[in-house]
């Protein structure tokens, strides 16, 4: 964090996907509970930091953020047919936890851990979607800035530190060190990806 200027930005947004020209809807923050970021922590995709922060206190925003500044492109050798044993301990396929449309963690050989989407369940094999589920779409952001302002390192240690506490049991060790170097397309323990 040593010679970072990071921002503490508070906004509330309606997501969209650019498709045919037409906008459609993907998600909003809830009423009461704004999204909060420190930029330059990895807790929101670096181009959408970097449009935010354009934004003074108390301002309505709409920008877009094209595949290639989002999540790139849907990459087909992220879908793998997996055998159907993987999903099988002690011999019994998990149909509780593996299901069409469901998202499920995964690990790989050195350990990193990714989430997957259940594409279709065979006799022999599970397709899973290992890309990013707004892989290949541009983005539009509608929304209003509550705070935009310069934060200091000490607040947002003290962030990470309570985030931690709360929601990692101690885990991450903050911006930087822990959360930000989580896997690409892997929600970190603070919720950052």
């Amino acid at each position: 964090m040593e010679n970072n200027t990071h921002r503490l930005v508070v906004v509330s947004y309606e997501l969209y996907s650019l498709e045919n020209g037409e906008e459609k809807f993907i998600e909003k923050t809830e009423d009461m509970k704004p999204m909060q970021l420190y930029t330059g922590c990895n807790m929101a995709l670096p181009n959408f930091e970097e449009e935010i922060i354009k934004f003074e206190k108390d301002s309505d925003f709409k920008f877009t953020l094209t595949k290639e500044q989002a999540y790139g492109e849907h990459d087909v050798k992220s879908v793998l047919a997996l055998d159907k044993e993987t999903f099988s301990p002690n011999g019994v396929f998990d149909a509780e936890n593996i299901y069409k449309d469901a998202i499920i963690p995964l690990q790989n050989e050195e350990g990193q851990r990714f989430l997957g989407k259940v594409l279709e369940i065979s006799e022999e094999k599970v397709t899973i979607d290992l890309n990013h589920p707004l892989a290949g779409k541009d983005l539009v952001f509608h929304g209003h800035v509550f705070e935009n302002r310069e934060a200091s390192e000490e607040e947002v240690k003290d962030f990470f530190e309570e985030m931690n506490q709360h929601q990692c049991g101690g885990g991450c060790s903050g911006c930087g060190n822990g959360c930000g170097s989580h896997d690409e397309g892997e929600e970190g323990c603070c919720g950052c990806h």
